[in-house]
């Protein structure tokens, strides 16, 4: 049997309810200070000591300092395998002098870390960041090789109306996996697994479709990992350890040690192709013309091979279709349902089918399955058929669907409507609508086995990563106080999420590493947070920065109104900006604002003289991307929107400003964001804004950092497919998933009417009780 409820843990227990209004522990000179300020005679083993003897078992039950440290000394492992990669040159034939001009070259500017043009440091940037993509999408083929070795069966909807531990029992009926040092694979493959369980419901998905029962139940083996980890942050194993995963894999332990090529059966004519990971490598000192950085490998940003016997052109689109289709004939082959249409929507658990016929004909979530079988089943798998011109994508699948929906008579049908209700129109339910855009939401720029695409989960990880290493809570005196500290404000965060489970809730970075400390381990985290808010909450992999930064500011109210104490314990620009904008004038001016008492305390306390702007906790926003509405009078609104949002960030630090000089402080300037990006140094408006990749072109699925929106383009919603009510896009459940960071999704102006009406009757909430305040304390 699995082990009992796990909680998380800062020196007491989770689930006592008297510690959610408890005040956190208390700054000290040692608590919370930054790397930069320690004494720099401290010995190496002083440095280490936080993280040098972990009390770790060999199967996580809760989230503890020593589990949130084991996790730190993981991602320093992931940083270091970037730098790396990144910066070892000639690394898949991209060399360095491919980007220096002659005088660079002779000068050896690049050895003797000589200053760089600005265009030249650009490029170099983009050198690197391109060896670095190609790692990480040879890492998830190979993780996807290995998930497979370890998948011994596949769900079936006959195992959906069962109460087995296959599927309603699969979160806790199972046992996990015996972990040992032997069986760990490279840092690599952990890393793409690290990132895929970060997407909680898209991982219990794809592991209970997978029957990955054991994998999902043991979670990371922080013990073994740990041990694995020395202080320099290398990740070693046994030489038994690499020994059983070539004799098991038939690959190399060391990612670059594999084939230049990969192996790719046709998906129309089944003919074995080898094809070049990327077509973008040179001998070095090439002098001829270069051919960029996109290139049309397996691994490149533009990925196009011609069958040699059938001549269809293979594309990434194309490895799309071929997904749905292979997932459609296991459909019909093996009763294998489609993916999202396993877990029930609002929960994001498993949850039994009906037995009887006539509820199971009318089921929502399973109706994309009923409507493949019953309609559309022969047309989706002509679509990879050698003969089918042009090569199609998945909005041909899209168009198809569309279509279906679109005919009352098909809906009709596949819902087996008869007698006196046949002769009515039909309207298709909320759920069975959300259920199919979950289920195209699984191919759009995805061809892998899962239900994201991992390489982008990755690289939008590696963000979060990066401010963790420099951050550098690790080598800091008061680590252990530090995760402790950051432990019970995670427990505050659920709690905000428990207690407005239709509000968008916003991690800090401290926040978030021990919520994502929390998902590695799944069966815990899933017990866990249920007993807390009745759903598995989501991880979201994208939201909208606009929408982010929003949803941080509002969280921020929330939590100062809800405890007391700042929420952003830093002292940049956007988080004094944040706090300023949580304060009304009339409350100011009258003296009553607890909110502005609440930031002032933060300053006088002297706990803000140890957040620097650049080394502090601020928004968390590795999932921060710029979504692109297809409808251009909908892009035109969240334009806008955007831009309001940056006018009252405007303002706000400008009161801000005000408020500090009256207290005779200076706020940081503006310009405090500056970031490295392998070396090339470059600015962002402020935290929250999604990070910028200057090589969007090069990565296998597109810019990780962009998405589109709207009905009718690549990635977009199926026309029919959306309405109001539960699962609605936006609602909980809707197309990303659902729970504490629900889906990103386009703004309407209906939004811009309620967000005005929202910020105004906080405003006059606030000035009543300002003049109520100031009426007592005048009369008393």
């Amino acid at each position: 049997m699995a082990k009992s409820n796990g909680v998380a843990k800062s020196g007491g227990n989770m689930d006592k309810e008297k510690e959610s209004s408890e005040a956190l522990p208390q700054y000290s000179e040692r608590n919370g200070q930054p790397p930069s300020s320690q004494p720099p005679t401290m010995s190496a083993d002083e440095l280490n000591s936080a993280f040098a003897s972990l009390d770790l078992s060999s199967w996580t039950s809760e989230v503890t300092p020593d589990t949130c440290l084991a996790h730190l000394k993981l991602l320093h492992a992931f940083q270091n395998l970037k730098e790396d990669v990144g910066y070892t040159d000639g690394l898949w034939g991209l060399y360095d002098s491919r980007v220096l001009s002659q005088d660079d070259k002779k000068s050896n500017a690049i050895e003797k870390n000589l200053k760089l043009d600005d265009e030249t440091g650009k490029r170099l940037a983009g050198l690197r960041e391109k060896r670095w993509a190609l790692f990480v999408a040879r890492a998830v083929d190979r993780y996807e090789a290995w998930w497979s070795k370890l998948s011994k069966g596949s769900l079936s909807e006959y195992d959906m109306e069962q109460d087995t531990e296959r599927y309603t029992g699969f979160t806790f009926k199972s046992e996990p996996l015996s972990w040992a040092e032997n069986i760990l694979p490279p840092l690599d493959v952990l890393m793409v697994w690290h990132a895929h369980m970060l997407n909680p419901r898209a991982y219990l998905e794809d592991s209970i479709l997978h029957c990955l029962n054991g994998l999902w139940m043991a979670g990371m083996p922080w013990k073994l990992v740990n041990k694995a980890i020395d202080t320099d942050f290398d990740y070693n194993v046994s030489d038994d350890c690499k020994k059983v995963w070539e004799n098991l894999m038939g690959r190399k332990w060391d990612n670059v040690e594999d084939p230049l090529v990969k192996a790719l059966k046709c998906p129309s004519c089944s003919t074995s192709h080898e094809i070049p990971w990327t077509t973008c490598s040179l001998p070095e000192g090439y002098n001829g013309q270069d051919p960029g950085l996109l290139g049309e490998g397996y691994g490149d940003g533009n990925f196009t091979y011609v069958c040699s016997n059938c001549s269809r052109i293979l594309t990434r689109e194309f490895l799309e279709v071929a997904k749905f289709v292979k997932d459609v004939q296991n459909l019909l082959h093996h009763n294998r349902p489609m993916p999202g249409t396993i877990l029930h929507n609002d929960t994001g658990l498993p949850k039994m089918l009906p037995r009887t016929i006539t509820a199971k004909e009318r089921y929502e979530r399973t109706f994309p399955n009923r409507l493949i079988k019953k309609n559309l089943r022969s047309k989706l798998l002509d679509l990879t058929r050698p003969e089918k011109r042009p090569t199609p994508s998945m909005n041909n699948v899209r168009v198809l669907i569309e279509n279906a929906l679109g005919n009352d008579s098909v809906v009709k049908e596949v819902e087996s409507v008869t007698g006196r209700d046949a002769i009515k129109r039909y309207r298709l339910g909320a759920e069975a609508r959300a259920h199919t855009r979950k289920m195209m939401s699984r191919y759009w720029g995805n061809s892998s086995p899962f239900a994201l695409e991992l390489g982008g989960a990755v690289l939008r990880q590696g963000i979060f990563v990066e401010k963790m290493t420099k951050i550098d809570w690790l080598h800091s005196p008061a680590a252990r106080d530090t995760m402790s500290r950051l432990i019970k404000k995670y427990e505050r965060f659920v709690r905000l999420m428990m207690l407005h489970p239709k509000q968008i809730v916003v991690p800090t970075l401290d926040v978030d590493l021990a919520w994502h400390t929390h998902q590695l381990s799944p069966s815990i985290y899933t017990q866990w947070v249920y007993s807390k808010t009745h759903q598995l909450i989501d991880h979201d992999d994208k939201i909208d920065e606009g929408k982010l930064s929003s949803a941080f500011a509002w969280t921020s109210k929330v939590y100062q109104e809800t405890y007391g104490e700042v929420y952003s314990e830093c002292t940049c620009w956007y988080c004094e900006s944040i706090r300023a904008s949580h304060v009304s004038s009339v409350g100011s001016i009258l003296g009553v604002s607890k909110n502005e008492k609440i930031s002032e305390s933060f300053h006088t306390s002297g706990k803000a003289s140890l957040c620097p702007p650049d080394n502090s906790a601020h928004i968390s926003a590795h999932n921060s991307v710029r979504f692109k509405d297809a409808d251009d009078r909908r892009e035109s609104v969240q334009k806008l929107i955007h831009l309001s949002h940056k006018e009252r960030l405007d303002k706000s630090y400008e009161k801000a400003q005000k408020r500090a000089r009256k207290k005779g402080r200076e706020l940081p300037p503006r310009d405090e964001y500056y970031y490295s990006y392998w070396g090339y140094p470059y600015m962002l408006y402020g935290p929250y804004v999604y990070p910028i990749y200057f090589t969007p072109g090069v990565y296998p699925c597109g810019d990780p950092g962009a998405a589109m929106a709207g009905q009718g383009v690549q990635g977009a919603c199926v026309a029919g497919a959306c309405g109001q009510g539960g699962g609605g896009c936006g609602g909980s459940g809707g197309c990303g998933g659902a729970g504490g960071v629900p889906p990103a999704r386009p703004v309407v102006e209906e939004e811009v009417v309620e967000e005005a009406a929202v910020v105004e009757a906080a405003a006059v909430a606030e000035v009543a009780e300002a003049v109520a305040a100031a009426a007592v304390r005048g009369g008393g």
